[in-house]
């Protein structure tokens, strides 16, 4: 009996243990797999930018690159232009921009806008001064046409890396660079508006995801203001231009505006930090270049041995000056109107009041004291022109004009002025009212230098008595 009941316990020991199989201990919860670590990248970066600079780089580039290196932290700083760099200072002008080309490589220029004044010198200058100084020339708003015989190939923008920042530049030419080139110069480029061509060029910089982005213009920054305006998406950061009346900057609002004015009296210097929390800063002011500051001695040879140069072709004595003229003396724009008039067998005269572009010191005068007051190379040509259209011109704000005491409004005058103000320059256009020009085959220093030369200007007769 008793082996009976021990059968039937283990039967059923064993009936259970394959009914109910023990549970299994639970396994430990797996570990969280932890999200990729993103490198947090951080870094910072000065831009400095000039703009207008007219072929004083060779001159003033001594002290402002001790400037620079001074407060700017230079040569970790990236500098950039607004356009209007080679065409004007006999020391760059005469020798085609290379002098600047040379400063500007020196002082790590990386763009530049195209400016208005880039062309005065030809497409085949252009090319030459973009090689030699590195640059990159920059116009968002301006296209080669289709047919263009010399297209000019520029970029909208450009992306540039330093200290572990990707600074995106945009530039953008003034209208001026189309309506006032010398004839023929423009025949293959196409003006764009702004607001047309922002947001292309906004779209181009996208793929390499730039952390701050800087527009350069050659123009008032206003006129770039209110293209933003139009399109709250259109983010740019900082736009610097040039020659704008009224205020220099206007820093209200996510975009900091600046103007750096003309002849390099002052430059904009930007400091942009990209933080570790993924924050970003940006600093930016308007400084003056010290005009009694040290000068970087490497610069200051360059200058002198291109100095050397213009001493050697333009250094003749031509005249003298007791006192010295300011840039915007009437006397300056009486000699150069009369030149243009009296050289050129003409009635009258007319230029534009910018065409006066430097003060001319005391003491003798050479010809390269010429070629810097009135720097840009123009053509001389002469038009026949109502007497009605001369007493018009007299009123308008932006003419330097001699002409006959008296004036018959009915009466042909024959006109000498510059292939730049007759196609429009400063609003001063003639080829409406007169079609057919006639060109001198000089350059208009050439007269202003003969007509000096034959009033045997010298000390005893100096110019101030001349142009009374």
């Amino acid at each position: 009996m008793a082996a009976m009941r021990f059968h039937s316990l283990l039967l059923a020991a064993v009936v259970a243990l394959t009914a109910c199989p023990a549970e299994k201990a639970p396994e430990p919860p797996k570990a969280a797999t932890p999200p990729p670590v993103t490198p947090t990248r951080t870094g910072k970066v000065t831009l400095l930018v000039t703009g207008h600079e007219s072929g004083m780089l060779p001159e003033k580039a001594p002290k402002l690159l001790a400037q620079w290196k001074k407060e700017e932290g230079w040569p970790n700083a990236l500098a950039f232009s607004t356009g209007d760099s080679f065409s004007g200072a006999a020391l760059s002008s005469h020798f085609m921009g290379t002098p600047t080309a040379e400063v500007m490589k020196a002082l790590q220029y990386k763009a530049s806008a195209l400016g208005n004044h880039d062309l005065d010198l030809g497409f085949d200058t252009l090319r030459a001064f973009r090689e030699a100084s590195g640059l990159t020339l920059l116009a968002a708003n301006l296209k080669d046409k289709a047919d263009a015989e010399q297209p000019l190939k520029l970029d909208p923008s450009l992306v540039v890396t330093r200290e572990g920042i990707r600074v995106g530049v945009i530039g953008f030419t003034s209208a001026k660079t189309v309506a006032t080139a010398i004839s023929g110069r423009a025949s293959g480029l196409d003006l764009v508006t702004l607001e047309a061509s922002v947001g292309p060029a906004l779209e181009t910089l996208k793929k390499d995801n730039p952390d701050v982005v800087m527009a350069v213009i050659d123009d008032c920054f206003l006129t770039l203001q209110k293209a933003l305006a139009t399109r709250a998406d259109w983010k740019i950061d900082l736009v610097v231009g040039t020659r704008c009346e009224g205020d220099q900057e206007y820093l209200k609002g996510p975009t900091k505006f600046f103007s750096v004015g003309d002849d390099l009296t002052h430059y904009v210097s930007a400091a942009f930090q990209l933080n570790a929390d993924g924050t970003k800063t940006l600093t930016a002011s308007r400084k003056s270049l010290d005009p009694k500051g040290a000068e970087d001695a490497d610069l200051l040879a360059l200058r002198d041995r291109w100095q050397k140069k213009l001493d050697e072709e333009l250094g003749q004595k031509i005249g003298f000056t007791r006192t010295g003229f300011k840039e915007d003396a009437a006397q300056l724009r009486t000699w150069v109107a009369t030149a243009l008039r009296d050289e050129s067998k003409a009635d009258a005269a007319l230029f534009n009041k910018k065409g006066v572009r430097a003060s001319l010191p005391k003491g003798v005068i050479t010809r390269a004291s010429v070629y810097s007051i009135i720097p840009f190379d123009n053509a001389v040509v002469t038009v026949k022109v109502k007497g009605e259209a001369l007493i018009k011109l007299k009123t308008h704000p932006e003419a330097v004009l001699v002409t006959p005491a008296k004036i018959d409004p009915a009466k042909d005058y024959v006109l000498a002025t510059t292939e730049y103000i007759y196609f429009g320059g400063d609003g001063l256009g003639l080829e409406a009212v007169a079609p057919d020009l006639e060109l001198t085959g000089q350059v208009w220093q050439t007269p202003v230098i003969t007509w000096l030369e034959k009033q045997g200007c010298n000390e005893k007769k100096p110019l101030e008595k001349l142009l009374k």
